[in-house]
């Protein structure tokens, strides 16, 4: 049986409007950058039905932004995710 395996640390950019996360997600593939993954917002970060994009190096931040730009949509902020003690810990970046 083969285990799935965990990520320790990982950062997901957010939107204002759930079909921006989805359009630029869309544009990503297109562009065949794969290391982005559309995810559902944590509670934590954002009540109600909005969407993501995760990716695990902080380099890929400004890849992300300047493809966002491109297609001139806004990300509002990222934050890093992290595993301590078991128990996701999520931390807004002050800057990319």
């Amino acid at each position: 049986m083969q285990q799935k395996s965990i990520v320790d640390k990982y950062y997901i950019a957010v939107f204002d409007s759930r079909n921006h996360a989805m359009q630029l997600h869309q544009h990503l593939r297109k562009a065949r950058l794969d290391q982005f993954q559309l995810i559902s917002t944590p509670c934590k970060i954002k009540a109600g039905c909005s969407y993501s994009i995760k990716f695990l190096n902080l380099e890929d931040a400004k890849k992300l932004m300047e493809e966002a730009e491109k297609i001139k949509k806004k990300v509002s902020s990222i934050y890093s995710a992290e595993r301590v003690n078991k128990t996701r810990v999520l931390k807004k970046l002050k800057s990319i």
